[in-house]
């Protein structure tokens, strides 16, 4: 895997971060991504998400708010899914520790770019930990099913700050709060301490990326990610009808997201589940 995360506007390189052995110049490349991704946007009105090129297969996330690009390629043999969901968690990451410094620069990554330095261990820490997860199938699997969720839920974000007036999303925001202490306090939820780091606030919404796959059992850990995401579209049926909920889906594309990964999907045995959910509301 190789990894660039850069400003998205000028292409300045905040960190680059290499497993493979490659003898491309960082800075070449990054400026070459980030005139690709500007030809994607200008041509097509959209971000580019996926391609291969040089015997790699490239992922893109785009972070507009922000004027962050994320980018890793990795070999061809890796599926598209798994890296797009690494790089998910690697921006999710990212941005939680780095947006208070987006902020107090105003509004800009331009200055000295030492301070973003240290992410580079935490990129080596998920690596690790992603080998170690490689080596054991039933873990692999856990991953790729906790991907999916984290994906599933950003989407839903999605809805709710472009979709939603302030009042419905602060009385979706409160239900799915409330909901998520109850669970809990569930006696089947208490004894499963990584379950903690399964967490939720109206600010900054779901995150799952801090979970350790090989101290949880995976059965409970999906389990609660069900009950969760069942409730959380529950609520939003509640609050806004199921008419408006099912053109909220369709236009922020989870019907695309399913279709498109639905092999993945019933490998995990996800797929009747997210069905049932989202399409009979």
């Amino acid at each position: 895997m190789i990894l660039w995360i850069l400003n998205s506007d000028s292409g300045i390189k905040l960190l680059y971060k290499s497993f493979l052995k490659t003898d491309a110049d960082e800075d070449i490349v990054s400026g070459f991504l980030t005139a690709f991704h500007h030809f994607s946007m200008e041509e097509f009105h959209q971000s580019l998400e996926s391609i291969e090129m040089g015997g790699l297969r490239w992922i893109y996330i785009l972070e507009p708010k922000l004027k962050l690009l994320f980018v890793a390629a990795g070999i061809k043999s890796t599926k598209t899914e798994i890296l797009m969901g690494r790089l998910n968690v690697i921006k999710e990451s990212f941005v939680k520790e780095f947006k208070p410094v987006w902020i107090k620069k105003g509004h800009s990554w331009d200055g000295n770019m030492n301070v973003y330095l240290p992410f580079l261990k935490v990129i080596e820490d998920y690596y690790g930990q992603w080998e170690e997860v490689e080596s054991i199938n039933q873990v692999a699997d856990f991953f790729d099913i906790l991907g999916v969720f984290q994906q599933i839920f950003i989407i839903l974000r999605s809805i709710l700050e472009n979709r939603m007036y302030n009042k419905s999303k602060n009385i979706v925001l409160q239900k799915i709060e409330n909901v998520c202490k109850q669970f809990r306090e569930q006696e089947k939820f208490k004894n499963q301490p990584e379950l903690k780091n399964i967490t939720f606030s109206k600010s900054s919404w779901f995150n799952i990326i801090d979970i350790n796959l090989l101290k949880c059992e995976k059965d409970i850990v999906v389990k609660f990610l069900k009950s969760i995401l069942t409730e959380v579209i529950k609520t939003l049926k509640e609050v806004k009808g199921k008419d408006l909920c099912l053109k909220y889906f369709s236009e922020e594309r989870v019907y695309t997201y399913i279709y498109n990964n639905m092999d993945l999907l019933k490998d995990l045995k996800l797929d009747m589940f997210l069905l049932e959910l989202f399409l009979l509301v």
